[in-house]
């Protein structure tokens, strides 16, 4: 018989062990166009507590690469778990006329698989429209064979004011659809990167009308289920329309450009100079701070829940944005700017605090995710999860990072070791020593001394190219193999006695 004074310790003892195995909650927050330059941790000039708190209790991946730094192939890699080059992704740079299958597109099917319900949250850019709605009657039947529980798809400024979506149909409630459309309008037919404060307020506007659906989300969902949800920010990507107090939050005066922002370039037949560069870069500021406000949000959220003590969260984004490195705007090239991303991943005695330069993928994140849950990947799938990284117990998990984009052939490659990159493009190779030379100014791959290095990132890369191609073959047996197993299975002919 237990004793009652002993009683009420073993119940709390068997509290924690119950948990120890609970699933975590797990928060995926991808954000669209944020250059790794303009990190906190790196960049003083930045203001982002809320991501400062969780960086630093969670492993902070220094040499994190998109797979392609353009929007639709990066997203459908993370959806994928595959590579561009790959048959059932196949999607070098934003297409025309694309869906990504859902044979392919395994990530939420793996996640629900694990036990969870699948939610995502703000912008998905997986298809192009037209091409999804020849196979699927509606997005909700496109949505639901892709494993998905619930979706509040929310397409990026640009297109959200002009078509009937669920931003549209706020900004008609408040009153601003008109304005809102006419002034997106205007900024693309003019130029996207025109700094100019929005003409919403930021509790308005679109990145804080996503997030509270997502707050919502979180707090109406059961407390003893464990929760999944993606929340996908459209900021900092143009057009650079930070709202209210965020387009004043940084003095262009006070900023400092990187070496690699030459003293004037030519974009769309203007010319800017480092002071119009700093007021591009305020309000491209401004709009990461607004992000980082909606990562408050969501974090605060998630402490109300109870679980903050084991929930999983990846922050990251799809791509980089150049913001006038090399001369240079917008994304689309294997600069650091464009091509890396930021990635923090955070879980309390899983993951350990710190930094590392292993060479890693944003895509990453759909393995990493499963495992935490105690899932299965689905095979052939390219990504690998980041758990022994984060956790301490392997240095790296591939020897590369690799890039990919393209129109039409020849098609441009990447690869990484964490400090060399290499590159080709359709008339020029490059090689660039990222430890002695982090802002690119150097091509080395003429240089006799790095001849060696040259040879072995191809290398890497032709390895990589041989090794990640999708084999629908892989684990085939003959038939006369298939045959002979099965006969070998037969229980063996009983004999009658004479």
């Amino acid at each position: 018989m237990i004793h009652l004074r002993i009683l009420p310790v073993l119940l709390a003892f068997g509290s924690i062990l119950q948990g120890a195995d609970t699933k975590p909650d797990v928060l995926v927050v991808i954000t669209d166009q944020w250059s790794p330059r303009y990190l906190s941790w790196d960049n003083p000039q930045v203001k982002t507590p809320h991501l400062d708190a969780l960086a630093a209790e969670g492993m902070i991946f220094d040499r994190c690469y998109t797979t392609s730094p353009v929007c639709m192939p990066a997203r459908v890699s993370l959806l994928t778990g595959l590579y561009p080059h790959n048959g059932g992704h196949g999607i070098w740079g934003n297409a025309l006329y694309y869906f990504a299958p859902p044979t392919e597109a395994t990530m939420y099917r793996d996640i629900q698989a694990a036990g969870y319900k699948t939610a995502h949250i703000g912008k998905t850019h997986w298809t192009a429209g037209a091409a999804m709605r020849d196979t699927f009657s509606t997005a909700d039947e496109y949505h639901k064979a892709l494993n998905l529980d619930h979706v509040f798809d929310v397409s990026g400024p640009p297109d959200s004011p002009t078509q009937h979506g669920l931003y549209a149909r706020y900004l008609r409630d408040l009153g601003l659809l008109e304005a809102v459309a006419n002034d997106m309008h205007e900024r693309y037919v003019k130029w996207e990167f025109v700094p100019k404060a929005s003409l919403v307020t930021p509790e308005q506007y679109h990145d804080t009308f996503v997030t509270r659906e997502a707050v919502r989300y979180i707090q109406e969902e059961p407390k003893n289920k464990p929760l999944f949800l993606v929340v996908s920010l459209h900021s900092p990507h143009p057009p650079l329309d930070a709202p209210g107090e965020f387009a004043t939050m940084y003095d262009p005066e006070e900023l400092t450009l990187p070496p690699n922002v030459p003293e004037t370039f030519k974009r769309e037949m203007r010319t800017i100079g480092h002071q119009e560069a700093k007021e591009l870069l305020a309000n491209y500021l401004g709009k990461i701070s607004l992000v980082d406000q909606n990562l408050g949000m969501l974090v605060a959220a998630l402490k109300e829940r109870g679980t903050w003590d084991n929930t999983l969260v990846c922050f990251t984004a799809d791509h980089g944005e150049m913001m006038g490195a090399q001369g240079q705007l917008t994304k689309g090239r294997f600069y650091e700017e464009s091509v890396r991303v930021p990635l923090v991943v955070r879980w309390p005695g899983k993951v350990k605090a710190g930094r590392t330069k292993a060479p890693v993928q944003m895509f990453d994140v759909y393995p990493t995710v499963v495992e935490a849950m105690g899932g299965t990947l689905s095979p052939q799938r390219q990504a690998k999860s980041l758990l022994p990284v984060a956790s301490g117990t392997k240095t790296r998990v591939r020897p590369v990072a690799i890039s990919e984009i393209g129109k039409g052939p020849p098609l441009r490659l990447m690869a990484t070791d964490g400090r060399y990159k290499w590159w080709v493009d359709e008339k020029e190779e490059f090689l660039f020593d990222l430890q002695t030379d982090p802002y690119e100014m150097t091509n080395l791959v003429a240089d006799p001394a790095h001849a060696g290095t040259v040879q072995e990132m191809r290398m890497h890369m032709l390895d990589h190219l041989r090794s990640t191609q999708t084999n629908y073959s892989e684990g085939y047996k003959s038939k006369v193999q298939r045959l002979r197993e099965a006969e070998a299975k037969k229980p063996p002919e009983s004999t009658s006695p004479q």
